[in-house]
C-alpha cells in the first residue's frame, strides 16, 4: 500500500479549526416491526455512545418530508419514548458526536440534512475526518455555497446535494472522487439508503440484517444489541445501497482495496465485544497483554490493576502471563464519560479526578502495576498514579497496551499536536518522573500487528509510526 510522510494535510474547513469527529452511525432500512425504526436506532445509537457523548440526532423521511430530531447530550437525554413512539418511518439514519474545542455546538450535531423545494432532500451522517475540506471549502465559497456549520460533514452533504439528481449511488460516487481522508458514512433520501466508506477503510462500517431490514453500525456489538444478524463489513472503496431490491454494490476501485483500518480502534476506541476484520477487540487487547508481560523491568509485584475500563482486557492477559492476581483496586465512578473525548484539558483533568478512587486496603504497602490502553496526554495515568500513592502504594509501574503515541491524527481523534503528547519525551525514566511512576513500559509495535493478526501494510499507524496513508487512491492523489 502506498504511504507517505505528510508534514500536515490540509484538513480545516476555516483557519483554527482543528479535526472535528470521531463518532458513532447507525442506521437502519425497511424496518417493518415489531417495534418501530426510531426505537431500534435508539438502541443502537445506546450501544455506540462510548464513541460520542455530545450530541446525538436521528433523520428520517416521513410524509412532511426529511425530518430530523437532534441536540446535545447523551442518547437518552436527547429522545424520549413518546417522541421515538410517534416517528413513523421504516428508515431511519442515527448519529452520535463528538468534537474538539471550539465547535461543540448544536449546528454541528449529525445527521445533517440538505431539503429541496417540496421538503424532500437527503440526509447524511459521517464517522471519521476529511483531509482536503479547506481546499473543497473554499471552492464552494468561490461558487456561492452558504454554510451552515463548521463540520467537513457539510462538504460532503453539498456535493451528494448537487448530485442526488442521477441518483443516489452515483452521487456518492462522484462525491467519492472529490473528497480525501477517512469516512464511514450512510446517506438517504425518500426510497433508498447507501453506505460507503473511504479506499483505505480508516474507520469501520458493518452490514447487518434484521428480519427484512437492513442495518449499518460502526461496530458490531450495536447490531448485536438490536438483534441483528452481522453479515459483512462494508469494504474500503465500496458502496452499499438498501433499496426496494435488497442490497448492492458497487466497487468504486477496480483492484483490490488498500486498506489501513485505524490501530486506534483495536486500542481503545471500540467495544471489547466487537468484531473488527473478524477479530474480537478483548481478545485483541487480552494479547496485547500477554505480550506486554515479558517487557516488565521489575519484578516480585504484588498486582495488577486495570485503568477502568479500557485497561481491563489487557490487564486479564498481563496478569495471567505474570500469575499474579487481578484487582480491581481503583473504582471507577459510572456515571462520569471518558476523559479522552472531553473537550478542553482542564475539564479531563477535573473529570478524572472524580472518576477513579482507589481501595486503600487493597493497595497500602504494595508494588502494583497499573495497565492502561495507551498514553496519550497521559491525564489519567498522572491522577491515577497519584491517587494511588497517596493511598500507600509502596511502587506504582505503569504498563501501556500500546507503543507511544508521537504523531497527531489527521482521520478523526482527537490527538490534535504532537506538544500535547506525554510520550514526545523519549526518555522512558523521565516519561516515568513526569507521571510520577517507579516505571512506564510499552507494548512494541510488533506486539500490536501479531494480536491484530495483520500486516503493517494493512492497519494506519500514524500516530506510532508517522507513515501517513495515501490520502486519496480512487484519484491517485
Amino acid at each position: 500500500m502506498a504511504k507517505r510522510t505528510v508534514s500536515k494535510p490540509d484538513w480545516t474547513a476555516n483557519p483554527g479549526e482543528r479535526p472535528q469527529e470521531k463518532c458513532g452511525v447507525f442506521a437502519v432500512h425497511n424496518y417493518t416491526g415489531p417495534d418501530n425504526a426510531a426505537v431500534v436506532t435508539y438502541h443502537g445509537l445506546l450501544a455506540l455512545q462510548h464513541r460520542g457523548q455530545e450530541s446525538a440526532g436521528m433523520a428520517f423521511c416521513d410524509q412532511k418530508g426529511m425530518q430530523v430530531i437532534k441536540n446535545m447530550g447523551l442518547v437518552d437525554q436527547v429522545f424520549s419514548r413518546r417522541e421515538l413512539d410517534a416517528i413513523i418511518a421504516p428508515s431511519i439514519i442515527g448519529h452520535v458526536r463528538y468534537s474538539t474545542t471550539g465547535s461543540s455546538i448544536l449546528a454541528n450535531a449529525q445527521p445533517l440534512i440538505a431539503r429541496s423545494y417540496n421538503q424532500g432532500g437527503i440526509a447524511l451522517a459521517h464517522n471519521g475526518n476529511l483531509t482536503n475540506t479547506r481546499r473543497l471549502y473554499n471552492k464552494l465559497l468561490d461558487e456561492g455555497q452558504i454554510f451552515h456549520t463548521t463540520s467537513d460533514t457539510e462538504i460532503m452533504l453539498t456535493y451528494l446535494f448537487r448530485y442526488r439528481r442521477s441518483g443516489l449511488a452515483a452521487a456518492v460516487n462522484k462525491t467519492m472522487r472529490l473528497i480525501e481522508g477517512a469516512y464511514a458514512a450512510v446517506v438517504m433520501d425518500d426510497h433508498q439508503m447507501v453506505a460507503f466508506r473511504d479506499p483505505n477503510g480508516f474507520r469501520p462500517l458493518a452490514i447487518g440484517r434484521l428480519g427484512q431490514a437492513s442495518v449499518f453500525a460502526s461496530e458490531t456489538a450495536a447490531l448485536d444489541t438490536v438483534g441483528a444478524d452481522f453479515v459483512r463489513e462494508v469494504e474500503p472503496g465500496e458502496i452499499v445501497t438498501a433499496g426496494p431490491e435488497g442490497l448492492n454494490s458497487l466497487k468504486t476501485m477496480p483492484n483490490e482495496p488498500c486498506q489501513s483500518i485505524c490501530i486506534f480502534e483495536y486500542v481503545y476506541f471500540a467495544r471489547p465485544d466487537s468484531i473488527l476484520k473478524n477479530r474480537n477487540v478483548h481478545a485483541v487487547r487480552k494479547m496485547v497483554g500477554s505480550l506486554l508481560a515479558r517487557r516488565i523491568p521489575v519484578t516480585a509485584l504484588d498486582m495488577v490493576i486495570p485503568s477502568p475500563d479500557s485497561g481491563v482486557s489487557a490487564a486479564m492477559g498481563l496478569a495471567e502471563s505474570l500469575n499474579l492476581p487481578l484487582e480491581w483496586a481503583v473504582h471507577r465512578n459510572p456515571y462520569l464519560g471518558r476523559t479522552f473525548i472531553e473537550p478542553t484539558q482542564s475539564e479531563r483533568e477535573e473529570a478524572v479526578r472524580l472518576k477513579f478512587n482507589p481501595i486503600r486496603n487493597l493497595v497500602n504497602n504494595k508494588k502494583v502495576v497499573v495497565v492502561d490502553d495507551s498514553l496519550v496526554r497521559g491525564t489519567t495515568s498522572r491522577i491515577i498514579t497519584s491517587l494511588l500513592k497517596t493511598c500507600g502504594a509502596a511502587e506504582v509501574h505503569l504498563c501501556i497496551a500500546s507503543p507511544p503515541f508521537i504523531n497527531p491524527c489527521y482521520y478523526g481523534i482527537d490527538i490534535p499536536v504532537a506538544a500535547e503528547l506525554a510520550a514526545m519525551n523519549d526518555n522512558a525514566d523521565r516519561l516515568a518522573e513526569s507521571i510520577g511512576a517507579d516505571s512506564v513500559t510499552f507494548a512494541e509495535p510488533a506486539d500490536l500487528y501479531r494480536a491484530v493478526g495483520m500486516d503493517q501494510s494493512k492497519l494506519c499507524t500514524a500516530c506510532f509510526s508517522g507513515s501517513y496513508p495515501a490520502l486519496n487512491l480512487l484519484t491517485g492523489k
